[in-house]
């Protein structure tokens, strides 16, 4: 039997969608078991500073002075996550704030071990696959992510799961979208690609008063453009 049990773990808020979004869209739709689980608090995130401390950005006239707690932050930016991945068409109950996440910026590889087999250990190994990102070494890249990555790895080549597919995150491609001869792109219908957008509209929300406070777009919005125009997501053979 192949693997059933598709679970995707993101470090953050928001790279489910632009580091995995289009792999998330067709594996839905081709009928599997997808879990999508996020693994920190995104709490370090540069666009705090831009909402809370003063910041200016180029949608709204004026600074930022918005009273947010780290808590209340967080909050904000587990909503997008949680939206998202219902746009997607991942089904709620599969949809996973890990009671064991880390701090933005502080998840240790044995960290990310613990969240992703607490996150699989309701299901047979030989059914379940797994999906983050790539560790890359030859660019800078968030540790968070690398740490993700390693612990898939490691888990994998102990067994602990039947199948593992690395993605190369959009912002190491620098922006160009041009892949290189080692990955494989994943496309979207036009009829998917109306799900991306809806899901990348979520980051977007602008309702202070309802705790909406577009975080995503404050944080990555370069990113965003990007995928806006052509939602992709690259993964490695």
């Amino acid at each position: 039997m192949g693997t059933e049990h598709v679970f995707y773990f993101s470090p953050h808020q928001d790279d489910e969608l632009l580091n995995f979004g289009a792999a998330v869209i067709r594996d839905t739709d081709s009928g599997l078991d997808v879990h999508v689980v996020l693994c920190t608090d995104g709490g370090a995130s540069s666009a705090r500073r831009c909402l809370c401390d003063g910041g200016s950005c180029v949608w709204h006239e004026g600074s930022h002075f918005f009273d947010l707690s780290p808590e209340a932050f967080t909050a904000a930016r587990d909503g997008e996550f949680i939206g998202s991945c219902l746009e997607m068409g991942v089904p709620e109950k599969n949809i996973c704030i890990s009671p064991l996440r880390s701090a933005d910026g502080k998840l240790s590889e044995r960290t990310a071990e613990d969240i992703i087999l607490d996150a699989i250990k309701a299901y047979p190994a030989e059914e379940v696959s797994v999906k983050t990102l790539a560790p890359v070494y030859s660019k800078p890249q968030n540790p968070d992510h690398t740490a993700t990555g390693e612990a898939a790895k490691k888990l994998f080549g102990a067994g602990a799961f039947a199948g593992l597919s690395l993605f190369y995150e959009l912002i190491l491609l620098d922006g160009s979208q041009t892949p290189f001869s080692g990955l494989e792109k994943v496309g979207l219908t036009p009829a998917q690609r109306e799900r991306f957008i809806a899901a990348e509209s979520r980051y977007g929300m602008w309702e202070p008063e309802l705790g909406s406070y577009a975080v995503g777009f404050h944080s990555v919005y370069d990113e965003f453009t990007s995928q806006f125009a052509e939602p992709v997501s690259y993964l490695l053979k």
